[in-house]
């Protein structure tokens, strides 16, 4: 069987860039979750999306909250509180 590797131009090859981290985002939300928050130490928004920023990973409040709720359907333990301001 033969295999045809197709050169994306730039634009493509940036737009698959663009998709590759959009894909990866949720998993570093889980990293990220893991690795900074439990019980009695929460992050912000503001801070997550910090954080997302730091892996070269941008988002959208809108897209982060998205993503919380896929990783509680998927079973992880994920408890939001409201801002106290």
């Amino acid at each position: 069987m033969r295999m045809h590797i197709v050169i994306a131009p730039l634009e493509k090859a940036t737009v698959m860039a663009y998709n590759s981290k959009a894909k990866l985002k949720v998993l570093y939300l889980w990293k990220i979750l893991q690795e900074e928050t439990d019980a009695e130490h929460g992050l912000s928004m503001t801070q997550i999306l910090e954080r997302l920023d730091s892996y070269g990973i941008s988002a959208e409040r809108k897209s982060i909250y998205d993503d919380l709720e896929a990783l509680r359907l998927f079973g992880l333990d994920i408890v939001q509180a409201k801002s106290k301001t």
